[in-house]
């Protein structure tokens, strides 16, 4: 999940020229992603990433951008 996140962030930035800053993923892809990291808060997955995740019932991953208020607290 980790790779398919990196190559969706990957070719959204090349194509708009700035990173995503939303992480659209079903509830099996976040658990596989939780796994990936051994994290299960999603607070701390979403400031890794640098996105916000948003669930949904579609099969693939997808990446978007929002204005939205980025919320960034530090984790170290």
């Amino acid at each position: 999940m980790i790779s398919t996140i990196n190559q969706l962030t990957t070719k959204f930035e090349q194509k708009h020229g700035y990173r995503p800053n939303l992480l659209y993923v079903n509830a099996e892809q976040l658990k596989t992603l939780q796994e990936q990291l051994c994290e299960y808060n999603l607070d701390i997955i979403s400031q890794l990433l640098g996105m916000q995740i948003i669930l949904v019932q579609d099969e693939q991953a997808y990446v978007s951008w929002a204005p939205v208020a980025w919320k960034h607290k530090s984790i170290a």
